[in-house]
């Protein structure tokens, strides 16, 4: 009896993508953003060109998130080399793009057709990135090291 195992990078039902911690080549389409905005759910989103949440990290101390800043804070949905389930995070960035504080539990998030923050009652969104962030071996800082695309244009 032969088995055969199959690997899963992401599968995708009823229009929700749930990425598994796989595989995944960059695209950089993945970060090119097409559209943002309050949805009519009230929900903050932001689409890009090629599918949302399709490239995750493979290397380590590095991740990607959608940043999203607005009239209630700034969030990320991000995926990392520790979790690399898409996840959210409420933070603060310094002028440099470094992380000088972090909240764990700072909403909701919904990697789909778009990418969507849920929980955080925003009515206005003054900026959208897409960017690469490093931790430092040095001092243990996270900071953007890439900003894929930028809305107004950084």
């Amino acid at each position: 009896m032969i088995l055969v195992l199959y690997l899963v990078n992401s599968m995708v039902s009823n229009n929700h993508q749930i990425i598994f911690g796989g595989e995944s080549k960059f695209n950089e389409s993945d970060f090119i953003i097409k559209d943002f905005g309050i949805g009519n759910d009230g929900n903050p989103f932001l689409a890009v060109e090629g599918t949302a949440g399709g490239t995750i990290p493979q290397k380590e101390n590095s991740g990607y998130a959608y940043v999203f800043v607005t009239n209630n804070g700034t969030f990320s949905v991000s995926s990392d080399w520790m979790y690399p389930q898409w996840h959210t995070h409420e933070l603060t960035l310094d002028e440099k793009n470094c992380v000088t504080s972090m909240r764990m539990d700072g909403g909701g998030a919904e990697v789909e057709d778009v990418v969507k923050l849920t929980e955080i009652n925003a009515t206005d969104i003054q900026r959208v990135m897409t960017v690469e962030f490093t931790l430092s071996n040095q001092d243990g800082s996270f900071c953007v090291t890439k900003i894929f695309d930028s809305i107004p244009k950084a």
